[in-house]
C-alpha cells in the first residue's frame, strides 16, 4: 500500500487499530451466527479489515474473489446452504458498486448478508475531489440496494454498528445489511467495544387469529401456498399440514419447507395447469410469507380461492397481490404453531388424494415438455448427495425445470438468483 493511500492516523499498537477491532468484532458475530467463511476482495481501502481476517488463527475464514459481486453472491450462498448470516468485504466506490447487483440479488431473496466495505477518508467524503475509488453517494446507494446501510463515524462505532447490521441482517424479514468504515477510521486508534446481541422474535401477533382459525376449520378442501418466510416456521408448517391435511404448493423461495419427495407436497407448480385446477377446486388458500411474484402468478392472472388467510411478518405485504380474508401480522413460526394450538386433527383422504394426483400430473407435463432434459434432470437427482447445493443460474433451463424437477428435501440445499441477475450462479456455487 502507498503512503498516499495510507491515512497518517496513529497507530502505534496494532491490537488498537479500528480495523483489529473489527476483525474481533467480525470474529464475534461469525460464532454467534454461524458463519463459517468470509468472502471478499482486498483493496487500499479494506485492507485493514481484511488482514485482520486473514490473520485470524481462530473463527471465520476468509476467501479471496476476483469479482465484489462475486463476494456478495458467494456469501448470499454461503448463508442459504448453511442458514446463516453471509459475509462478503468488499473495495468501496466501483468496488461497491460491483456489489450491488449481487446485493439486489440478496434483498429480492431474502437473503441475511452482512457487507461490510470501505470508503476514502471521513475527511474527503461528498467533496468530489476525484480521490482514488471515490464514488457519488455510495452511502445512498447502498441504501437503496440494502436492507439497510450504515456509515461509521468514529472508531467507537465501528463494534456496535457490526452488531447492529447483523442483528437487523438476519430479523425478519431478513436482507443484506451493508456498513462502510472509512480507511482512516479503520486505521484510527480504538478500544473494543461491549457486543451488542441481537434480538429474538417478537411474539406479538397482528390480526383477527380467531376468524383464521374458523375459516380453517369449515374448509373442506384448504391449499397452503409457502414462501421463503415460510422456512423458519418449517416444524410448524409440516405438523399444520398433516395434521390437518393440507397440501402444498410453494415458491421457488420456498422449496424445501417440506421434503418436496412427500406426496403431500406439489411444490413449485401453483402456475401450470394442474396447479391451477387444483387451486380453481380449494376453498381456502392459507399463504405464508410469499410475494405471489409475477413468474409464479402469471403476472397475477393466476386465480386463487376468494378466501384467503395471509401470514407475513411484513403488515405492508398483506393483500398487497391478491385480497385477503384474514390478515396474519407477525412470526410465521409463532402463527402457526398458534393456529394449530387451536384445531383438531382432520381426515381429508379425498382431497390429499386429489393433491397426489396433481403432484404426479404437474411432473408428467412438465416432464413431456422439455424432452430429452427429463432424463438428465432424474440423472442429476439420482447422483447428486441428499445435502448437495442445487445452484442454478438464470437460464432457461432453470427455469423450465430446475426450479421444479429436482426434488428439494431441505431448503439449505435450494439456491438460485432469485432476483433475476444473469451470472451470479458461478458465485453462488463457489
Amino acid at each position: 500500500m502507498s503512503e498516499r493511500a495510507r491515512p497518517q492516523a496513529g497507530s502505534d499498537a496494532a491490537e488498537r487499530v479500528a480495523a483489529a477491532a473489527a476483525g474481533r468484532t467480525l470474529r464475534a458475530i461469525a460464532a454467534a451466527y454461524g458463519i463459517g467463511d468470509a468472502f471478499g476482495v482486498v483493496s487500499i481501502h479494506n485492507q485493514p479489515i481484511v488482514d485482520a481476517l486473514a490473520e485470524a488463527t481462530s473463527g471465520v475464514g476468509y476467501v479471496p474473489v476476483r469479482h465484489e459481486a462475486t463476494a456478495v453472491s458467494a456469501a448470499d450462498a454461503h448463508g442459504r446452504v448453511n442458514q446463516s448470516l453471509g459475509l462478503a468485504v468488499t473495495s468501496t466506490g466501483t468496488g461497491a458498486g460491483n456489489a450491488a447487483g449481487a446485493l439486489v440479488e440478496a434483498l429480492t431473496a431474502g437473503s441475511a448478508v452482512l457487507h461490510v466495505t470501505g470508503n476514502i477518508e471521513s475527511t474527503f467524503l461528498g467533496q468530489g475531489r476525484g480521490v482514488i475509488h471515490e464514488t457519488k453517494a455510495q452511502h445512498q446507494m447502498l441504501d437503496a440496494v440494502s436492507k439497510a446501510a450504515y456509515t461509521v463515524t468514529a472508531p467507537s462505532e465501528v463494534a456496535p454498528t457490526l452488531w447492529r447490521a447483523a442483528a437487523e441482517a438476519v430479523a425478519t424479514p431478513a436482507g443484506p445489511v451493508s456498513v462502510e468504515i472509512p480507511i482512516d477510521l479503520q486505521y484510527a486508534s480504538s478500544t473494543d467495544e461491549i457486543p451488542i446481541q441481537p434480538p429474538g422474535p417478537s411474539p406479538e401477533i397482528g390480526g383477527d387469529l380467531e376468524l383464521a382459525v374458523e375459516l380453517l376449520v369449515d374448509a373442506e378442501r384448504p391449499v397452503l401456498w409457502a414462501g421463503g418466510g415460510a422456512i423458519g416456521a418449517r416444524t410448524e408448517v409440516e405438523a399444520l399440514c398433516r395434521r390437518l391435511g393440507i397440501p402444498l404448493l410453494t415458491s421457488n423461495a420456498g422449496r424445501g419447507v417440506i421434503d418436496e419427495r412427500d406426496p403431500l407436497v406439489i411444490g413449485n407448480f401453483a402456475a401450470r395447469p394442474g396447479g391451477q385446477r387444483l387451486l380453481e377446486q380449494a376453498d381456502l388458500l392459507l399463504s405464508i410469507g410469499t410475494h405471489f411474484r409475477s413468474n409464479e402468478t402469471r403476472h397475477y392472472r393466476l386465480a386463487l380461492p376468494e378466501r384467503h388467510i395471509q401470514i407475513d411478518v411484513d403488515r405492508s405485504a398483506i393483500g398487497r397481490a391478491y385480497p385477503v380474508t384474514v390478515g396474519l401480522v407477525g412470526d410465521a413460526g409463532v402463527i402457526v404453531a398458534a393456529l394449530d394450538n387451536q384445531l383438531v386433527e382432520v381426515e381429508r383422504q379425498s382431497w390429499c388424494a386429489a393433491a397426489a394426483e396433481t403432484r404426479a400430473e404437474v411432473r408428467r407435463s412438465l416432464e413431456a415438455d422439455i424432452g430429452p432434459y427429463a432424463q438428465l434432470c432424474r440423472s442429476l437427482r439420482s447422483v447428486l448427495p441428499e445435502q448437495s447445493p442445487l445452484v442454478r443460474d438464470v437460464t432457461i433451463p432453470a427455469s423450465a425445470w430446475g426450479n421444479r424437477l429436482l426434488d428439494v428435501p431441505h431448503p439449505s440445499v435450494n439456491v438460485n438468483a432469485r432476483g433475476g441477475g444473469i451470472g451470479q450462479g458461478l458465485g453462488m456455487g463457489i
